[in-house]
């Protein structure tokens, strides 16, 4: 699998350096700081690197994706990601008071994905959920636009998402889904609870069948005349409302 662009190259490079394969760079006469400190990365962790031309280092982009990530000049070869029990995610998840886990109802844009990442792991949640099927996996694009967040989160991949939130459910957590025809505001809420917080996909929220096994339905009160939010950006929001609950005295 590819990492792409300097940031979340360094960033494996930093948590987990012996995932990394091979590092290719583009052959540059000003080599940016960034690309020094990869460079003497690679080197501090005897991982192989290669400078190539612009020819021979776009062939290394899939077709679709050439315009992604080829100005930063470098690329990654990791093993696939590797996705983390759901079990496992609460088990660690014990040890932490009112812990949070994000469920991701079919989202399938990438980056959306790795920017609600990116926002999960700057605001503390304890673990993250996907479908197997109609969903974004984690793929360069992925962390490339969450800056190498994943490596700072688990994430389980599971086949039912309404089983998944029922095992929540037995292990304590209220599960609270995000709709924008909720009566109650996100603002409203005491939420210094133990959450699995479900986020919809870009155009139709959340499926009937998980917002039926919802505890709780919230909306983020806005203004004008759109009424709703990219999914990236309505998980922020909610994000943010728990940590700041959960950081006050």
């Amino acid at each position: 699998m590819l990492v792409i662009g300097r940031n979340p190259i360094i960033e494996t490079l930093n948590t987990d350096p012996n995932s990394l394969n091979k590092v290719i760079f583009l052959k540059n006469p000003q080599l940016t700081a960034k690309i020094k400190e990869i460079a003497e990365l690679c080197k501090e962790n005897n991982i192989k690197t290669m400078f190539l031309g612009k020819n021979d280092f776009t062939k290394f982009f899939p077709n679709k994706d050439k315009s992604e990530g080829i100005t930063q000049g470098v690329i990654g070869f990791i093993k696939d990601f590797e996705y983390t029990s759901l079990p496992e995610i609460i088990e660690e998840s014990k040890k932490i008071k009112n812990p949070l886990i994000l469920i991701l109802d079919e989202i399938t844009d990438p980056h959306n994905m790795g920017a609600v990442i990116r926002s999960a792991v700057c605001l503390a949640a304890d673990g993250i959920i996907i479908p197997r099927h109609n969903s974004a996996e984690v793929n360069h694009t992925v962390i490339k636009t969450s800056s190498g967040a994943v490596n700072h989160i688990k994430i389980a991949k599971e086949t039912n998402l309404n089983n998944s939130l029922q095992y929540l459910k037995k292990n304590g957590y209220w599960i609270i889904g995000t709709d924008i025809s909720a009566e109650k505001t996100v603002f409203e809420s005491d939420l210094k609870i133990p959450i699995g917080l479900v986020i919809g996909s870009e155009g139709k929220g959340m499926r009937k069948s998980i917002k039926d096994n919802c505890d709780i339905l919230l909306r983020i009160p806005m203004a004008g005349s759109m009424n709703s939010l990219n999914a990236s950006v309505s998980a922020g929001i909610f994000l943010y409302e728990i940590f700041r609950q959960k950081n006050i005295s």
